[in-house]
């Protein structure tokens, strides 16, 4: 008797919590503008903020092999999706040889995908999207490189219980340059001692790990409305000037001798972290664009047949 007050309890609370649910189907494009342009970003990184956030890229585009190698558990899709950070850390633990260069544009399950409720976010197959018409559109216009296309389903929840989602996407430039943005042949001290720059400042390019063209998070809550949240930064390589300090030595009888020490400007290169960070409050079914001078984010948030309980097995 008291076994089955236990379960029609947790039934019921499965119930009233499924009922607080609202699920909605995501849908997100995002391409780079190849054209110049006259503003000047910042030279100073900053890093996006993963802490909680969801990972659905990463069960797609990563293999096993280092985890197997390294006598690590492999991390399965919902592993990633509610435990990112201890995955990031097996995979930051592990070699990077497996981590592709160039990331496939289009990411998605690869079968059609169900949520259910009380489930983390679920990533959709490419037959679930339907922004294949925009994307063809899109793609044909001159001076476009598509990044990332993805659909998934999720609950939405108020900002303070919401997780982001991690997005990235693109050329890993991981072994050219650092996070920072240094250029790796340029910063070869020990890790012990940091590196400056008279420009910015002590760098200290501890970050490990792929350095995406397009890496950062999105955020979608509920507040009455649905707002989203984007921070992103979209990498692009070029030159920085740098200030550097050089002896001026004359030569005398008895040797060499110090006279003034000059300082001047020289270019090196840099990868620079184009941001794009914007919070707007959207309606469903809306085709929303998110405009910048280097890249764009076509994103539809729509209506959607809510997901059922899990069956229990009871």
């Amino acid at each position: 008797m008291l076994r089955l007050s236990l379960i029609l309890l947790s039934l019921l609370s499965v119930s009233v919590h499924a009922e607080d649910e609202r699920w909605f189907e995501v849908e997100i494009y995002v391409y780079q503008h190849n054209s110049n342009s006259v503003e000047q970003w910042p030279t100073q990184v900053t890093p996006p903020k993963l802490n909680n956030a969801v990972d659905l890229i990463a069960p797609v585009t990563s293999t096993d092999i280092s985890s197997v190698r390294n006598g690590l558990t492999s991390c399965t899709s919902k592993d990633w999706a509610t435990n990112s950070d201890e995955c990031n850390a097996q995979l930051t633990t592990s070699s990077n040889n497996n981590t592709p260069e160039n990331l496939p544009v289009e990411i998605a399950a690869s079968q059609p995908a169900t949520a259910y409720t009380g489930n983390s976010p679920v990533l959709l197959a490419k037959s679930q999207s339907q922004f294949s018409d925009i994307i063809k559109k899109i793609a044909r216009q001159p001076g476009t490189t598509s990044l990332l296309h993805m659909t998934w389903q999720q609950a939405m929840k108020p900002r303070n219980q919401a997780k982001p989602l991690h997005l990235y996407a693109g050329h890993d430039f991981e072994g050219a340059y650092d996070y920072d943005g240094q250029a790796v042949s340029v910063n070869q001290n020990s890790d012990d001692i940091p590196n400056f720059d008279f420009m910015q400042g002590v760098y200290s390019g501890s970050q490990k790990g792929p350095v995406w063209q397009l890496d950062g998070t999105l955020n979608i809550y509920l507040n009455h409305y649905l707002y989203i949240e984007a921070a992103l930064n979209l990498r692009e390589e070029g030159t920085k000037q740098v200030l550097i300090t050089k002896d001026d030595l004359s030569t005398t009888d008895s040797g060499y001798n110090l006279n003034n020490s000059m300082t001047e400007t020289e270019s090196t290169p840099f990868l620079y972290a184009i941001p794009l960070k914007q919070n707007r409050r959207v309606r469903s079914g809306e085709i929303h664009y998110f405009d910048h001078p280097k890249m764009g984010m076509i994103i539809q948030i729509r209506k959607m047949t809510q997901p059922s309980t899990l069956s229990t097995g009871y």
